[in-house]
């Protein structure tokens, strides 16, 4: 009977939920109530693992739309302006079929406005910069807050057209570019904006992520390396330095920075699962299945709905042949996340295959087609498929 090798390193395709009623919101409120003089930067997290840096409009509002959109637990996190509004984290769910609103209170800001040693001060670096920039830039940022793409592009080009040591612009536009996948000319302005000043860490750390996606991890650990033996405790950058890492193939070192990063104390679950299912890739890849399940169970124990960290537990179990906890971790990543973890369908057939039950099996590998209609084994499983039915017949 023919089975197929376990693959440990997954990439979950998530697929695009449709909801009939308005799209889920978020609304942004200051300190006391009162509605955000500017749009405002966050960060929203998905509980499958994805991260997007996001900027509401200008009245604080954001829409969760397009493939951001699924049955899953999102976290909100507001970073402080260092003035106004302490760092604020808020979580939600998006059911389907449930309208969600979610109001956000941002925290009074208690410290005194002081900046990180070594670390640049983003809003005092405003005060040298001239004022036909700064309002270009915010032009500019009320215009992503109304989804005028196009028109943000142009007011923050001017903006740093006239200002060309603008680090708030330079950063902010490239991570316009890096959410719309122009990945050349958001490197180019993350680089401009560490050449301005190389302790604007936020900068270096979006350089590092594009230079990866880009797939010149070479570059990469490069940049993030100088960054992380600054200050690695940056929100992100373990994860960043290790995706690169792992670019390279350097497993030992992509390991020892997140066992480094998880011995840290942290409240943020969110960022413990990442860790923990980002260890079980490493060690997945050093085919060490055992010390893989553990960091994985980790992971799933502090987040049942983490549909990627359940769908690697379950092919990590297989490969150690541990059938029913293997059966038991992919049906939840199914059920969590659907087609966009189609590839736990191609598992399950395997798993009832080698449990001998061949109608399971068929059931499973016909659902994988239907979920992953381009995978690169479909030929494969297609064949498996009609022999299954052959077999059935008889």
């Amino acid at each position: 009977m023919k089975t197929w090798p376990i693959v440990a390193l997954l990439i979950l395709a998530l697929a695009e939920v449709a909801f009939s009623q308005a799209p889920p919101a978020i609304q942004i409120f200051m300190p006391g109530g009162t509605l955000p003089p500017r749009p405002i930067r966050f960060t929203l997290t998905r509980d499958d693992g994805r991260i997007e840096t996001v900027f509401t409009d200008t009245k604080g509002k954001f829409q969760v739309t397009g493939d951001l959109i699924r049955d899953a637990d999102y976290i909100i996190t507001v970073e402080t302006d260092g003035a106004t509004y302490d760092t604020t984290v808020t979580t939600f769910r998006i059911v389907r079929g449930t309208p969600v609103y979610t109001p956000v209170f941002l925290r009074p800001f208690k410290g005194k406005p002081i900046t990180t040693p070594g670390v640049v001060d983003v809003r005092a670096m405003d005060a040298n910069v001239p004022k036909d920039a700064v309002a270009a830039y915010e032009t500019g940022m009320k215009a992503l807050g109304k989804g005028q793409t196009e028109e943000a592009i142009i007011q923050l080009k001017r903006a740093i057209k006239l200002s060309s040591h603008y680090l708030r612009a330079l950063n902010d536009l490239g991570v316009l570019y890096l959410q719309l996948s122009r990945l050349p000319e958001a490197a180019e302005l993350f680089a401009q904006a560490v050449k301005v000043d190389e302790n604007f860490h936020l900068a270096r750390l979006n350089l590092g992520v594009v230079l990866h996606r880009q797939g010149h991890d070479k570059e990469a650990v490069k940049t993030l390396a100088l960054l992380y033996e600054k200050d690695r405790s940056l929100k992100g950058l373990a994860l960043s330095y290790a995706d690169a890492l792992l670019g390279l193939a350097e497993l030992a070192k992509a390991e020892q920075v997140l066992r480094a990063a998880l011995s840290e104390s942290t409240s943020d679950n969110s960022a413990q699962v990442d860790l923990h299912y980002k260890l079980g890739v490493v060690l997945n890849r050093r085919d060490q299945f055992e010390q893989a399940a553990e960091e994985l169970k980790k992971a799933v124990t502090i987040n049942d709905s983490a549909a990627n960290a359940q769908l690697l537990l379950g092919a990590t179990l297989l490969q150690l042949n541990r059938l029913e906890e293997s059966e038991k971790s992919l049906l939840r990543a199914y059920e969590v996340a659907g087609p966009g973890a189609g590839n736990a369908q191609m598992f399950l057939g395997q798993l009832y295959l080698m449990q001998q039950k061949p109608a399971a099996a068929l059931m499973a590998f016909e659902q994988y087609l239907k979920d992953v209609p381009g995978a690169p084994n479909a030929v494969q499983i297609k064949a498996e498929v009609e022999r299954l039915k052959v077999a059935k017949k008889n």
